[in-house]
């Protein structure tokens, strides 16, 4: 048998095909014009210089442990390793796979199982169904062992890892056996173990792409290429799901679900004109008020950032720390809930704080989310909430901010946090916060737009990058701050019949008639807290799935009138046919499409021209003010 002095592997075969072309067109190059470099002999060449042969595979056996990563991952780092060591040689080559490499390791990291045991949806159904049944398993161990709750969780704990997947249920003492068992319940169920490892998986290997530097306004902005693939193939199925389901009452009605989506606030479209109405109001509330608007903008510390901007470029940032999307969107929160907790505190010097508004979480180029907010204030109160932001984002990482010397950095402080007050002769705030409503929605009215960090990156071709960037990582785009609740406003919508005139029916109407300035002012308006609004969701108790009691809207009471706004008990069927009369069931007796959700979207006929619309809203104010009066009577 034929036996071999040297190791035979190959390390030019683990490496992508690229890299690999390059480098053999790199000795090609040198044999034509360094002959006696050639490959021919294992021989060094004069002054120490190695061979091209010996060059490729030093570079090899050096990166090819770097692109045991995702495919999509690897095949990025393939091309754009090859391109520079083209250009730039073995030495930046080298640097650029290693740095990258490192980064993208440790983004995936953080899973409890290696990238290659959950890198489809196959194996991490496969994954949770393991899990699922190792936790059943433990748990009639236990039984058997006569342990307690706690010491049963432990041991699911123990065997399962659930407090890797899901931290929040992280076994503790001191809590009730009831919450013991609900966990246990959810340890023994696949669904939830999908949804936590699904969680997790996409937003380490969104991380990741990030860190390999995947997204930017050169590749793909915001968001990475195959986010957007994903994102895509989710909508696909969410569709096909919609079209084979329906839901199906106690009476026998049934509805297509594709019918339910498209009048609800998951159509983006009715999303976006939700938000669009509700900004608006607190416009016109704040004009009332006298209020002036100013615009936020708060970004995370620099070392949250891959990139950093350079003139009109984009290059690496040096300081970046590795941290993930999450982290930088977690550092924002935390500024936002100390600058929250003191606003609502008085002192000698300051009273209360009183703003209120919405603000939008959205990427950079590079991934890395900042807010957006436009708050409505009293204008003597300005310099105060402007101070006390301050003070909370300075308040971490303030080695970012000043030199040296101690001198401040003027640019760095007023890119961590920016207020401006909004000078209604360039426009209100409705203009000011719509682009970024559209921006993260659907992109209505965006068309050559771009974005102002880059200018090659239209905005409209890049909704879906901003959509796929909230949906990996879970973020909550929109937030209203101290304004009435959403819900209530949506349950109002539902009620047709006319109550009893009181406040209780002025706030219908005036939900009813998308009226939410003046909504906002009899639900208190802004100095009222939420608990403290007449009017509020009227809840029944009940309990879920997993043995843990909650409560279910049924309705909504307030100054001593209570209506139900679900009177039916609905389920989810399986749509057997499509049904050609499905359109007529869906239509009530006068002919107009039933609100099935919780905003009716009913067509309204023509749209008044913003003339009409103001004369409209305020005989509408006289009439809820008024009562039922006759108002073009002679």
């Amino acid at each position: 048998m034929k036996t071999y002095n040297q190791n035979t592997k190959n390390s030019l075969k683990a490496l992508p095909p690229a890299l690999r072309v390059e480098l053999a067109q790199y000795v090609v190059k040198n044999q034509r014009t360094n002959p006696e470099l050639c490959v021919v002999t294992e021989q060094r060449a004069d002054y120490g210089l190695l061979t091209p042969r010996e060059q490729v595979f030093d570079f090899a056996n050096q990166v090819r442990a770097q692109f045991k990563l995702p495919a999509d991952i690897k095949t990025y780092l393939d091309k754009a390793s090859a391109a520079r060591f083209r250009k730039y040689g073995f030495k930046r080559a080298i640097s650029f796979i290693e740095s990258r490499a490192k980064a993208a390791h440790a983004a995936l990291a953080v899973l409890p199982e290696p990238f290659w045991c959950v890198n489809t949806e196959y194996k991490c159904a496969r994954l949770a169904d393991e899990l699922a049944g190792r936790a059943r398993m433990h748990l009639d161990l236990a039984v058997k062992k006569g342990l307690s709750p706690l010491d049963t969780l432990r041991e699911i704990n123990e065997f399962t890892g659930l407090a890797l997947w899901m931290p929040q249920f992280e076994p503790s003492e001191g809590c009730d056996e009831g919450v013991y068992f609900s966990i246990i319940v959810r340890a023994i169920d696949d669904s939830v173990w999908k949804r936590s490892i699904q969680k997790q998986v996409v937003a380490a290997f969104e991380n990741a792409r990030r860190a390999a530097g995947m997204v930017s306004d050169n590749t793909s902005p915001y968001a990475s290429y195959s986010a957007c693939q994903w994102l895509k193939g989710r909508q696909e199925k969410q569709r096909e799901w919609l079209e084979m389901m329906a839901i199906e009452n106690e009476d026998g009605e049934q509805f297509s679900m594709t019918d339910i989506h498209g009048a609800s606030v998951a159509n983006p479209e009715n999303r976006r004109n939700e938000l669009m109405t509700r900004i608006a109001g607190c416009q016109e509330y704040a004009d009332e008020q006298d209020h002036v608007a100013v615009f936020v903008t708060m970004t995370a510390a620099g070392k949250y950032h891959r990139l950093k901007k350079r003139g009109k470029y984009w290059v690496e940032n040096p300081n970046w720390n590795g941290q993930g999307t999450q982290a930088a969107h977690d550092w924002l929160s935390l500024s936002w809930q100390r600058f929250r907790g003191a606003s609502d505190r008085t002192t000698k010097t300051r009273e209360r704080l009183t703003y209120y508004g919405m603000r939008v979480v959205e990427p950079h180029i590079d991934g890395t989310p900042h807010w957006h907010a436009v708050f409505f204030m009293p204008f003597e109160q300005v310099s105060q909430f402007t101070a006390l932001i301050q003070f909370y984002q300075f308040q971490r990482d303030r080695d970012e901010l000043f030199f040296d010397d101690g001198k401040p950095k003027a640019k760095a402080m007023q890119a961590r946090v920016k207020v401006d007050v909004i000078d209604r002769s360039q426009g209100d705030a409705v203009a000011y916060i719509a682009k970024y409503i559209s921006k993260n929605i659907d992109g209505y009215g965006l068309d050559g737009l771009s974005d102002l960090d880059s200018k090659k990156t239209k905005l409209l071709e890049v909704v879906n990058n901003v959509t796929a960037w909230a949906r990996c990582f879970n973020f909550r785009q929109f937030q209203f701050q101290k304004t009435p609740s959403v819900t209530v406003w949506r349950e109002l919508r539902r009620i047709e019949g006319e109550q009893e005139y009181s406040l209780f029916e002025r706030a219908r109407r005036a939900a009813d008639f998308g009226f939410f300035s003046a909504y906002f002012d009899y639900m208190g308006g802004h100095r009222v807290s939420q608990r403290e609004r007449p009017i509020t969701l009227y809840k029944e108790p009940t309990e879920n799935r997993y043995g843990e009691p909650t409560e279910k809207v049924t309705g909504v009471t307030g100054v001593g009138i209570t209506v139900f706004t679900h009177e039916h008990e609905w389920k989810m069927v399986k749509l057997d046919a499509p049904q050609s009369d499905a359109g007529a069931l869906a239509l009530l007796g006068d002919g107009h499409p039933r609100p099935w959700t919780c905003v009716n979207n009913c067509t309204q006929g023509k749209p008044l021209t913003k003339q009409e619309r103001i004369v409209s809203k305020f005989f509408l104010h006289l009439e809820l003010d008024r009562g039922h009066v006759e108002l073009f009577s002679t």
